[in-house]
Order: structure tokens, then sequence, then C-alpha cells
């Protein structure tokens, strides 16, 4: 995909684990450094502001060094940044990183989250990180490569890739024992994008409670890997960043403006469901 395309990016990002051995451009290297460079681009909605490194390795035999396992194949360069684990600094480093992700993907540049399955000691030693501090997630880039890979089609049935939750999982009306059902019309692309959001393991961790206007959404997050070893942190607490970056952007596209912020709530809430923030209509 390229930017000129009418497509949303969203539609048509997918996880790319297999790439092209191939260098990127120099205008493709420019366009993201660019990007990059913008500290505008990089704050997130609850106000943190984030620096994230493009990291190329000319060298052809240190060009994986931050390693992958094998779960990637020819990544010709990785993003990463930093963040600490405070709860909201999370949701604003995987909103932010989403973004870039979403970018990359209107450049034709293919990516894929990986908050685990990378050697963390590596990638630390890239940054110049204080106390507090982790890098809860890194992209690897490149050139798709559309035929794939035996072992990445084993990965994706694996991970179930192209499965997700149906809506009344999803999405609730005042209560968690209401489904949103058919009241959510004017929502309708920003929960489809919500939808296809991607998430650690495709657990799809989130949970949308509505409020009886319409005015609030309110943020959840189920826990299903919470203390997974494979992670620096709880990776729930991204994908709720990426999930609320998929919402704004459906909300964007029909002109509906709103804003977060962390309210008191009398609602009961099911076990093993944790409040994250709220969205508050404007118009």
């Amino acid at each position: 995909m390229k930017s000129g395309s009418s497509l949303n990016p969203i539609d048509v990002r997918k996880s790319t684990r297999t790439f092209q051995n191939k260098p990127l451009t120099q205008d493709d290297l420019g366009q993201i450094s660019g990007y990059l460079n913008k500290s505008e681009n990089l704050i997130g909605p609850l106000g943190h502001q984030f620096e994230f490194e493009l990291l190329i390795e000319p060298d052809e035999g240190k060009k994986d060094q931050i390693g992958t396992y094998g779960f990637i194949k020819n990544p010709q360069g990785y993003i990463l940044g930093s963040s600490s684990l405070e709860l909201k600094s999370l949701f604003d480093y995987a909103f932010v990183l989403e973004n870039i992700v979403l970018y990359l993907t209107s450049l034709g540049i293919g990516t894929c989250w990986l908050g685990g399955r990378f050697k963390k000691q590596e990638a630390l030693s890239r940054l110049s990180l204080a106390e507090n501090e982790i890098i809860p997630a890194i992209i690897p880039i490149g050139y798709a490569d559309e035929k794939g890979r035996p072992k990445e089609k084993m990965i994706r049935r694996v991970l179930g890739a192209r499965t997700r939750k149906p809506n009344d999982e999803l999405f609730f009306y005042e209560e968690f024992e209401q489904p949103l059902g058919d009241r959510g019309k004017d929502f309708q692309r920003a929960l489809h994008y919500v939808r296809v959001a991607p998430s650690a393991q495709n657990k799809q961790p989130w949970r949308l409670l509505f409020s009886s206007d319409m005015s609030q959404v309110h943020f959840f997050v189920t826990n299903p890997l919470a203390d997974h070893p494979l992670y620096m942190c709880e990776p729930q607490y991204l994908d709720i960043g990426i999930a609320f970056n998929h919402f704004k952007a459906g909300l964007d596209e029909i002109g509906i403006a709103g804003k977060l912020r962390i309210t008191e709530l009398s609602i009961d809430v099911p076990e093993g469901y944790f409040y994250i923030t709220s969205w508050f209509r404007e118009n």
C-alpha cells in the first residue's frame, strides 16, 4: 500500500514475519526518519512523550543481532523505544508505536509487533534507558515476502491470526451482561477497527462499555497473559493502547471528537476485568 490509496492502513495491515532479503530504499528510510524526528508524532493521548530509534544494520552478518528466535525472517531493520512500567505510559507507548506501524503500512513496508520473541538484553544495549524503563515491544520492518514460508503459515494457524472474537464478547451497553448490539451504529467503523487490531498472541483482551446515552466509552482489559515470562510488561496494557488507537482512527473518519480521562465508575465489573480509562464525546 502506498500513501495515495483511499484505504485506511488499518484495513490492509497484517503481521509480516517473512521479509524479502532486500534493503529498504533510501527514500523509504528518509521518510521513516522524518516521521520519527517529529516530536508531535511521538506523544500519546495521555501526554507521554517518547523517542523511537530506527535501527538499520548494514552489515549482513549483524542484521538480526537483536534476534527473534526464528520467529521473523530477513528483517531489514527495527524500530524500538522505551517506556516506564506505569500503565498510562505503556498505553501511550502502544498508541504511538501503532501510529508508526500504520504509517509504515501506508509506505508499503511490512511490520510485526514483537513484545516477547526478541533478545531483550541485545535490544536494551541499543538504547540509553533510565533505571525504571523497559522496551515493551519492538517492530521488525522490511518489504513483505508475499510467498511467506511454511513456518510463518504454521505460526499464523497456531495464533489464529485472522480469527476475531464476535462483537458480543467485546462491546457492551451499560453493563457487562448486556452486549452493545445494534446500538453502536454510529461507532460501527471505530468498532470494526478495534476488532481487527493486533494483540499479543491474538488474545484480544479489550472490552468496551458504552454509557446509556452513548457519550462515554469505558475501556477495560482482561489479563490472559499476566506474568507470562516472554514479556517485559503485561502485554494487555499495550494491546489496549493499540485498540484505542484504532477506535480513535474510526472516529476521526466520521468526525466524532472526544477526550480520554480516568473517572470513577459505579458498575459491577466481572472478575478478571480491569479498568483503564474512559472516552468522553465532545460533539
